[in-house]
């Protein structure tokens, strides 16, 4: 592609020094993957500040430089171009670079359910045979199996990676993919010129305000979304039982797209009548279309409903017909990581894997294994490190209300000291065990289960890492459950089919 092209096409770029003839074959904002014919954006980043690694992609092989003032010591055979919104210009860039895209792209955002909205939408797609991919926390789930991968370092992938991957799902014959719009990327404009012809609201409630300082920037930033990203004459999903969905449906009012609503609410357009707990997960009805529905779904918690439905719905936007997208329901199988069974105690105690690690998630995940428990309802959980502290105490506040026994433990812990961050914790629940390894506390509540008892191992979920420090070191949770049973036993157990 020509430099001059890029200036027609990209107005906030302005050349500084060089040839606009050049011919620029890649972008990137890494300047470790700069290679020779590419461009390198300096991108000023939350922790690192790319004008400080100029020289390092022009030393790999970087023609073109972006930058948002004139870097010094610059060879005069670069190019250099001044932008007035660096990350989006980046974006802008990457959407020139890959320009393909499924032919229908669903956004999905919110606090939590994310991951289980998409991966749900996916099935639901795949169930009629229509070519789709899942992208998020889990990394890229598809019918395609040469496009998967289980590597996921970011919620939203940076912009270049992002338009890459859906670029590359097109051309690999994906006509329907579902990814998650986590509100760093969206602050961040790593979507910036990606439209969209459905976005999914989940739900709103506390997290990340180490980041956006308060709920009505978190919201504004979940809200591009809808905004800015999604087509006109598109449709917006919202779970409307949510006071910040009801929000944003009231302030969708004004633009040109459809509005269908989700919940429990009388006036929600795909209203959910009763989830009933059931031997096989929930028996669930659903009134849509003046129609009502009734299926079982074998997924446990819930909250799991709404997600399934709200897949649902968003698979109805996509053109599929009602009947199909919520005949699909009974089909559905559960997320790796989330709400997730590792069978095989001697006496039949539960042992579920779930990625809950806001507040908000915590409550609903214990609310829901509740119902189905008539023994002790225990807990391993602990928090993050260099995020939200404040809340911490929150979470202890919720286990010790809902949990009868509690292990806090290390999460990530990343740079802040374990401790402080378990101290945290300990002041909304001070009677917990404070046990800092979490393959630690794993064992012994695993060890202290009775036959009616379920534990929940919340924080992680799918992850296979754990943060200390800054190393990055192997963590499964749902194996060390696994181990931890099998010492009980002696047998080879298995976890739901995942």
């Amino acid at each position: 592609m020509r430099l001059t092209d890029l200036l027609t096409q990209i107005p906030g770029l302005t050349l500084c020094s060089g040839s606009a003839e050049k011919t620029v074959t890649h972008v990137t904002a890494d300047s470790r993957a700069a290679q020779a014919g590419g461009l390198f954006v300096a991108v000023a980043g939350h922790k690192t500040d790319g004008h400080d690694f100029i020289n390092d992609a022009i030393e790999n092989g970087a023609d073109v430089i972006v930058t948002e003032g004139r870097p010094a010591d610059v060879p005069a055979h670069i190019c250099v171009l001044t932008s007035k919104d660096i990350r989006a210009d980046y974006a802008h860039l990457a959407a020139k670079f890959y320009p393909a895209r499924p032919a229908i792209l669903t956004g999905v955002t919110g606090t939590n359910g994310k991951t289980s909205v998409c991966e749900y939408l996916r099935q639901i797609w795949s169930r009629a045979t229509w070519p789709s991919a899942a992208v998020g926390t889990l990394g890229v789930a598809s019918d395609i199996e040469a496009l998967n991968s289980t590597s996921a370092q970011l919620t939203t992938p940076p912009s270049e990676q992002l338009f890459c991957l859906l670029h590359n799902l097109r051309k690999g014959g994906v006509t329907h993919a579902a990814f998650e719009a986590s509100s760093h990327g969206l602050d961040q404009m790593r979507l910036h010129k990606l439209a969209v012809n459905v976005a999914v609201f989940t739900n709103l409630s506390r997290d990340h305000l180490d980041w956006h300082g308060d709920m009505d920037s978190y919201f504004a930033a979940k809200a591009k979304l809808f905004f800015d990203n999604l087509l006109d004459g598109g449709t917006a999903v919202i779970n409307i039982d949510d006071a910040w969905g009801q929000r944003l449906y009231n302030e969708l009012q004004s633009r040109n797209i459809v509005l269908w609503s989700v919940g429990v609410h009388d006036n929600a357009d795909f209203q959910i009548m009763s989830t009933q707990s059931q031997h096989f997960g929930l028996d669930l009805q659903i009134k849509a279309a003046g129609q009502l529905f009734r299926y079982p779904l074998a997924l446990s918690g819930e909250f799991q409903a709404i997600n399934a439905v709200t897949a649902a719905a968003a698979a109805h936007a996509s053109g599929m017909p009602l009947q199909d997208s919520f005949g699909a329901l009974p089909y559905l199988l559960p997320v790796r990581g989330r709400m997730q069974p590792i069978h095989g105690h001697p006496d039949g105690a539960r042992v579920i894997i779930d990625f809950a690690h806001t507040p908000d998630a915590l409550e609903g995940a214990l609310k829901a294994l509740r119902s189905g428990t008539s023994g002790q309802l225990n807990l391993v959980f602990g928090c993050g490190g260099d995020r939200d502290k404040g809340k911490r105490a929150e979470m202890g506040k919720i286990a010790a209300a809902y949990a009868d026994k509690l292990y806090v433990t290390d999460d990530n812990p990343r740079t802040e000291p374990p401790a402080t961050i378990r101290n945290d914790i300990l002041k909304g629940c001070p009677n917990a065990q404070d046990i800092a390894p979490r393959d630690k506390a794993i064992q012994l509540a695993i060890s202290e289960l009775h036959s009616e008892d379920t534990l929940l191992i919340a924080g992680k979920g799918h992850e296979t890492s754990q943060t200390i420090g800054t190393e990055v070191l192997p963590f499964d949770d749902a194996s060390i459950a696994r181990h931890a049973l099998i010492n009980l036993t002696g047998n080879s157990l298995t976890s739901g089919g995942l």
